[in-house]
């Protein structure tokens, strides 16, 4: 875990809803493993107060690419520093997902901003399915974002304007149906919080093993302000330090 202050190399909007930050940095690039994440500082001063976590999106070399979309004054203030600017940079945290699991058909479910980490995990291990949802073509990435991601990737948005029409879940329920035996899946997911609870829903519903990344709201990111916590069958625990990624089986309360 590193603490630096690194310059912004590139920040721009990659489509109608994402923005893509680059950075570069040998400390926070080093063995960084999909499902971890990073704390960023917007601004030198105390405002905003705490910084935000987002998912490591994708590692070239020593460059950490962050993909975000504007959802408060933090990120709005972040969309505005340009190339040269400078933030500082708590990082690699939490645990990551798992490799893919041998004579396991691996599922990656996204949702929304949920979708970095699957991507960044897509393109570093061999899977076989990346399902992503949307409220509309809008939150589409470009086809170059998706370039090295293994597997096969079908979309799914609310309003029908791109893939199937529904919930990312239609998807998964499909996929599900066209197995002979379920429990042969590995279902891993990220996104919002009734999207994942639907994803371990249909997982449990079928005895299909898998994992969450559960993002509550992470003031520091190293368990010391106790405001991500996750009740699982080791009781309540920090989502920073003994997640963000969390076995299906081990959670132990409703996500929404």
């Amino acid at each position: 875990m590193q603490d630096e202050v690194v310059t912004i190399l590139d920040n721009r909007k990659i489509n109608e809803k994402y923005f893509k930050l680059t950075f570069a940095s040998k400390k926070l690039s080093r063995g960084v493993v999909p499902g971890q994440f990073l704390q960023l500082q917007i601004q030198p001063t105390f405002d905003p107060l705490l910084r935000r976590p987002f998912s490591y999106y994708r590692i070239k070399g020593e460059r950490v690419e962050v993909l975000y979309e504007i959802l408060g004054r933090g990120t709005g203030i972040l969309s505005q520093k340009g190339k040269g600017s400078r933030v500082r940079i708590l990082g690699p945290l939490g645990n990551p997902f798992s490799k893919p699991k041998a004579k396991k058909t691996t599922v990656l479910v996204a949702g929304g901003i949920g979708l970095p980490p699957l991507v960044f995990f897509a393109e570093k291990n061999k899977v076989d399915y990346l399902l992503i949802g949307g409220k509309s073509k809008a939150e589409v990435l470009p086809k170059s974002e998706l370039s090295k991601v293994s597997g096969k990737v079908l979309y799914a948005t609310n309003d029908g304007s791109y893939g199937k029409k529904g919930f990312v879940t239609v998807l998964l329920d499909e996929l599900i149906h066209q197995q002979e035996d379920p429990r042969n899946l590995f279902v891993q997911t990220c996104g919002p919080k009734v999207m994942m609870q639907a994803v371990i829903d249909l997982a449990r519903k079928y005895e299909i093993p898998g994992e969450a990344s559960i993002d509550e709201t992470m003031g520091c990111g190293v368990g010391a302000c106790l405001g991500c916590m996750v009740e699982t069958d080791k009781g309540l625990v920090p989502s920073c330090v003994e997640g963000p990624v969390f076995a299906f089986d081990s959670i132990r309360q409703s996500l929404v």
